[in-house]
């Protein structure tokens, strides 16, 4: 297996700046902050989006790897969005944990890991993730820069949340219990619930037997997937292959 890093050395830049700004977060951040700018062209802001966006892939080309506690492994997974239409997925789990749990392994967030840690992970040989590879790393670059582009802005964030635990823990529990008293007696208005819509025993029926249709078609796709990747990995898994 490859990991991250290989992948983006092997991937087009432009291609990847223009998968990445394509993403809806990343373009509606883009017109907003078009929205906000009096004293730069439009033109001027997106050539700007696009020079952090290259920066930053070379960035994660480049990076000194950082073994991770876990090896990892990342894959892609076919998921039910809204309408019942099947949408790209991916996830991360521990590959020590994918083979002692098999489908049941767990998928693990990543945005606070460091740059080093994230273009280390390995990337699956199943089909499903190497004909999205393009899609997967967009992905995996958009998650990875959620709290910036570069490892000093994501540090001063891990501080920050540090720093909020530490003011949390220092906080008097008497006080907040006065305060939170001191609201409930204040004559604040109550919010007023919302009146139920009245539905038939029919209705509310096939209500349930969708989401619950949906959520056990949604978890069949991913365990899905995590079999492609442990019979790619460890192979024929009888283990594994029952499971699905």
């Amino acid at each position: 297996m490859k990991t991250v890093q290989e992948h983006l050395k092997e991937l087009d830049t432009e291609e990847l700046i223009n998968s990445y700004l394509a993403l809806e977060p990343v373009h509606r951040e883009i017109i907003e902050a078009m929205a906000a700018k009096d004293n730069i062209t439009a033109k001027d802001l997106w050539l700007k989006f696009r020079n952090s966006i290259r920066n930053y892939i070379e960035h994660m080309r480049e990076v000194p790897i950082t073994p991770p506690e876990e090896a990892s492994v990342l894959y892609v997974f076919e998921g039910v969005s809204t309408g019942f239409m099947k949408k790209r997925f991916h996830g991360l789990v521990h590959i020590s944990e994918l083979k002692e749990s098999g489908v049941e392994a767990e998928d693990y967030s990543y945005i606070l890991c460091h740059h080093g840690e994230v273009a280390g992970f390995f990337v699956a040989d199943t089909k499903r993730t190497q004909e999205n590879i393009l899609g997967l790393m967009t992905d995996v670059l958009y998650e990875a820069s959620f709290f910036g582009y570069t490892e000093e802005e994501l540090a001063q964030y891990i501080k920050e949340i540090e720093d909020e635990v530490e003011d949390f823990d220092d906080d008097d529990e008497e006080e907040t219990k006065e305060e939170a008293a001191g609201d409930e007696t204040e004559g604040n208005p109550v919010l007023k619930k919302p009146e139920r819509e009245i539905r038939s025993k029919k209705e509310i029926e096939l209500d349930a037997n969708f989401r619950n249709a949906s959520e056990a078609y949604a978890k069949f796709l991913r365990e899905k997937a995590l079999s492609e990747v442990a019979v790619s990995l460890f192979g024929k898994s009888q283990q594994v292959q029952n499971e699905i």
